[in-house]
């Protein structure tokens, strides 16, 4: 279960985001782990005490690979992001099934181990929001 964010703008873009990497996890099975939900900083190098200009929110899954992840990523979750207007790279290696997305500056990925062991990695993080509300 997730909590509940209390600054509205991050909400407004983070909802959204749990939403679809919730949808895309569960086409790999039931047991779905929360492995990061989080508002981060946007700008890693912000010296300690000096307020954020930015966050953004960040959020993982896990999830044990079932037999033929690799093939209901490629046959049902890149075409329907693909359909949804999500950009999609393949950055597949040798040792991974690997594709990440991106739409409005929110990025996602899902990671899949290719010898089918493992868990399949879903996760993705929400485009940057200013912490000053105009």
């Amino acid at each position: 279960m997730t909590e509940p964010i209390d600054f509205a703008p991050l909400a407004a873009v983070a909802e959204p985001l749990r939403a679809i990497l919730d949808e895309v996890a569960a086409r790999f099975g039931d047991d779905v782990r929360v492995s990061r939900d989080e508002q981060l900083d946007c700008d890693p190098f912000r010296p300690a005490g000096v307020p954020s200009e930015s966050v953004r929110w960040e959020y993982n899954l896990r999830v044990a690979a079932p037999p033929g992840a690799a093939e209901i990523l490629l046959t049902e979750v890149v075409p329907a992001l693909n359909a949804e207007g999500w950009r999609a790279t393949d950055r597949s290696g040798e040792a991974e099934v690997a594709y990440q997305f991106q739409r409005d500056g929110t990025n996602l990925g899902v990671h899949i181990s290719r010898d089918g062991t493992g868990d399949v990695v879903v996760g993705g993080s929400s485009r940057c929001v200013p912490t000053e509300v105009p």
